[in-house]
């Protein structure tokens, strides 16, 4: 039997296109960020086995799968489920997965990028040099040997990140009450209280999933608490942070940086003030989407699909709760 497959907001990788065509499936992709009354219209029109959910404008909703009648599986293109509502997805019985540890290195190295052209002042110096000025008594940057991380989460992402740092010879803590205490190992300090990990850490790098507990995890009070001259770094969900609290921070110089390659809403309107500051660098939430990763991310949602729509049994990583 056909299978059919809708591609919600954005193309796969050839290589996962491919395994589906392959094993037989139809597979129809939309364009970016499109919003929940043409994923309706899609779902009627299509009436798919699965969906791959990619860049969505609104939360995947019970009547947006209802909407074609014959939806047996929902995929996620990555590890952030929160533009899925899982929990209506188990009420009709869809499995939702996720492509757990697919693009997590590419995370952890983008947040290192961030953090070392932050610390080492490189946009600014790009920037006067690309104006005529050569002056090195304008040079900003530190060094990262010694510096205190603080990660808040501490899952594939933070432990490979933490990996890297401490390489570097950084100071690594971690706050995470999920995480086991053998995921700590001997290199990783163990911070039980999230105050005392902003209080203490020269940078704070974020790497928690988007729930209701993580809302605006960084409020204006936990950012009141961190270091002057500290720098934040957000490769995670846009809305683990308090936007206006952030800007007020780095507008203030409480914060020297800020690194952010998401954001409460995306793509962000072009007068947000976070894309203005002069000491923030920004991204459009690609740091798990390198080429190699994309690469990796469709296939293993392709193979997810074929799985499911197969009778498979899927592993319980790879499915969200």
């Amino acid at each position: 039997m056909e299978k059919t497959v809708v591609i919600l907001g954005g193309e796969l990788a050839p290589e996962g296109r491919s395994l589906l065509e392959e094993a037989g499936a139809s597979v129809i992709a939309t364009p970016p960020y499109i919003d929940r009354q043409a994923v309706i219209e899609i779902m009627k029109t299509h009436r798919p086995d699965a969906v791959i959910v990619r860049l969505l404008t609104d939360r995947l909703g019970p009547d947006e799968m209802q909407a074609g009648g014959k939806l047996r599986h929902i995929a996620k293109h990555g590890v952030g489920t929160n533009d899925i509502d899982v929990k209506a997805a188990a009420a009709l019985g869809i499995p939702v997965s996720m492509t757990t540890g697919s693009n997590g290195h590419s995370v952890a190295e983008h947040a290192l990028a961030l953090i070392m052209a932050l610390v080492k002042d490189l946009p600014h110096q790009d920037a006067l040099i690309r104006d005529g000025i050569w002056d090195k008594n304008q040079y900003k940057g530190r060094e990262l040997r010694g510096q205190r991380l603080g990660l808040v989460g501490f899952g594939f992402i933070g432990q490979a990140l933490a990996k890297m740092a401490g390489a570097i010879g950084m100071t690594v803590s971690a706050f995470d009450p999920h995480a086991p205490d053998s995921a700590f190992g001997d290199e990783v300090g163990r911070e039980t209280d999230l105050d005392t990990l902003l209080a203490n850490s020269d940078i704070v790098s974020l790497h928690c999933p988007l729930t209701p507990e993580t809302q605006n995890l960084i409020d204006a009070r936990g950012i009141g608490l961190m270091k002057q001259g500290a720098f934040l770094i957000n490769t995670a969900r846009g809305e683990v942070v308090d936007e206006k609290a952030l800007i007020a921070a780095l507008e203030e110089g409480r914060l020297a940086g800020a690194g952010l390659d998401s954001f409460a809403v995306e793509p962000p309107g072009i007068d947000n003030p976070l894309l203005q500051l002069s000491n923030t660098l920004v991204t459009p939430h690609v740091a798990g989407v390198t080429l190699d990763a994309k690469r990796t991310v469709s296939i293993m949602s392709a193979e997810n699909v074929l799985t499911a729509l197969d009778g498979g049994t899927l592993h319980p990583r790879f499915l969200a709760r």
